[in-house]
């Protein structure tokens, strides 16, 4: 979500708007985040801002949030992931007399319902709270065409607006050595439910004869046990573009997402593109840009289908959809034109 705040803060600042970010520090929060972010952006750090459900430490956090729109006075507050939607439309709910003039706006970037870690019962419960607090004045802004289907589902009135990257960035880091080496799958994000360590260790093992790399870190990193995967821990944005860039081969194994953005870095780099199919990455990957597979089985057919003038054309269509359809450009105009009303 990094880099979805990214370009958006920095961009609505330097057209003149006034921001300021809350947010919460997680482990591979880089360490010089000040100097990621324009010197306009004003950051604040939420203490107890949290992943994980705490009854005390999300009603802290509810605490420091409210006191902290209460002093900004806003026009806008834009919530980002499920917590801080729950979060910031509770404020919403028990304050609106004094809100009564500002905006509420929330992207889920995966809705929490979609967890396939979870019970039934629990992801009907995430469902009913979804559904509960969209009553409260709010408008979902989905992150993207699979994200919007379930909005629509919950809020009528949901509106989206597409992920983007930095193409210019992206550019910036490509070099002769680029997608050299087709031995080498790669994937970025944590080691966790969500993106399924489980299936990516299960091809791996099924291919000795190739490399296959994750970079970040999570808690279900013993899953990754096959010899030839090296995970690589946390890195940086920079790092990361630069370790990538002779891999030709990447492989998102989630079990649900929002819309990824390292798949959309991935397409602007003409990588090689094999995602589960699953809603995020069947809205973006087809038959012409990429493939699509749910078992290890699908995965070996998709590959061994490939071609090499295919490959070519793949990559090559890959990158023109993200210049069409995911580009800086369009995703701050897009957001813009929402906040405007």
């Amino acid at each position: 979500m990094l880099s979805y705040l990214l370009l958006l803060c920095n961009e609505l600042a330097k057209k003149g708007n006034d921001i300021t970010l809350l947010y919460g520090v997680r482990k591979q929060t880089p360490n010089n985040l000040r100097e990621l972010f324009d010197n306009r952006v004003n950051l604040i750090e939420v203490n107890n801002f949290q992943r994980a459900v705490s009854p005390s430490t999300d009603y802290r956090a509810y605490c420091e949030v409210k006191q902290q729109i209460m002093d900004i006075k806003p026009d806008i507050v834009h919530l980002n992931s499920s917590k801080a939607g729950a979060i910031g439309r509770m404020i919403k709910l028990f304050n609106s007399r004094s809100l009564k003039n500002t905006q509420f706006f929330y992207t889920p970037h995966g809705y929490s319902f979609l967890m396939g870690n979870e019970s039934p019962v629990k992801r009907n419960i995430y469902f009913a709270i979804e559904a509960i607090l969209s009553k409260l004045n709010t408008t979902t802004i989905a992150c993207g065409i699979g994200e919007y289907k379930y909005a629509k589902k919950i809020d009528k009135d949901s509106k989206y607006v597409n992920n983007c990257v930095d193409l210019d960035y992206i550019d910036s880091f490509v070099n002769s050595d680029s997608n050299t080496l087709t031995n080498v799958f790669y994937t970025v994000g944590r080691i966790n439910e969500q993106k399924n360590p489980k299936l990516f260790n299960q091809i791996a093992l099924r291919h000795p004869e190739w490399q296959f790399i994750w970079i970040g870190d999570g808690p279900m990193r013993d899953e990754l046990s096959a010899s030839n995967i090296k995970v690589t821990g946390w890195l940086s944005n920079q790092e990361v573009m630069r370790n990538i860039q002779e891999y030709d081969n990447f492989i998102l194994t989630s079990k649900w997402e929002g819309l990824p953005i390292v798949l959309l870095e991935a397409m602007a780099l003409r990588k090689k593109c094999f995602v589960t199919d699953v809603s995020g990455n069947s809205e973006v990957i087809n038959d012409t840009n990429g493939f699509k597979f749910k078992t290890v089985d699908e995965f070996d057919k998709q590959y061994a289908s490939i071609k090499k003038d295919e490959n070519l054309c793949k990559g090559v269509m890959a990158r023109k959809d993200v210049e069409c359809l995911y580009s800086k450009d369009s995703f701050v105009q897009g957001y813009s034109r929402i906040y405007e009303g």
